[in-house]
């Protein structure tokens, strides 16, 4: 059975992102949403946590808390789906997560897709390398006024999964850091497509 794993963003929780993973998800489908384990002062959760503006580059601790936060993800996709195929997905920096995941090599040869909405890439060199030799169908979404993570971030993932030859659906839009639902059934057929 495939899975499918979303990751929630910045002061999110597993809970927050359920109704767009559920509405997205293939009849035969089954889901898990990871949630992260470092508090945010606000509120929910974080992947990783840091007074730096959210563009600048992460540093060692930061990076530190993407690697734990990985092996927290993967544990939890190995006791709850630990065989068949897997999408990875998420929001922000569940997004900034999912290309992080897909590396691991205790799952990197279940990834049969990518759902990467409103993220950036942490590690480009490493990202690019990676999909050079494993090109992954990914869906990317992200808005031309998002101020949270600027598009030429996101701009970053789309090159990457285009240099790479990774099928790619396209659904940039003219809002802010937000899931754009007028897009969303492109999203249900391609997961569909990638289920099948």
């Amino acid at each position: 059975m495939p899975t499918l794993v979303m990751m929630h963003g910045l002061t999110g929780t597993a809970e927050m992102i359920r109704p767009l993973a559920e509405s997205i998800l293939s009849p035969s489908m089954h889901l898990i949403l990871p949630q992260a384990s470092i508090p945010h002062p606000n509120r929910g959760f974080a992947w990783w946590l840091r007074d730096a503006p959210p563009t600048d580059p992460l540093d060692e601790a930061s990076i530190q808390q993407v690697e734990n936060s990985v092996e927290l993800v993967v544990d939890y996709i190995l006791q709850e789906a630990p065989e068949g195929e897997i999408i990875l997905g998420g929001f922000s920096q569940g997004a900034a997560m999912a290309l992080e995941v897909m590396q691991h090599s205790s799952i990197r040869s279940s990834v049969k897709g990518l759902i990467l909405i409103s993220g950036k890439v942490l590690r480009p060199h490493n990202v690019a390398k990676y999909l050079q030799k494993n090109p992954i169908p990914a869906v990317w979404m992200h808005g031309e006024r998002d101020e949270m993570v600027p598009m030429y971030q996101g701009l970053e993932v789309y090159d990457a999964l285009m240099n790479a030859g990774c099928p790619l659906l396209d659904l940039r839009h003219a809002k802010g850091h937000m899931v754009d639902l007028s897009q969303k059934e492109k999203i249900v057929d391609w997961v569909t497509s990638i289920t099948r």
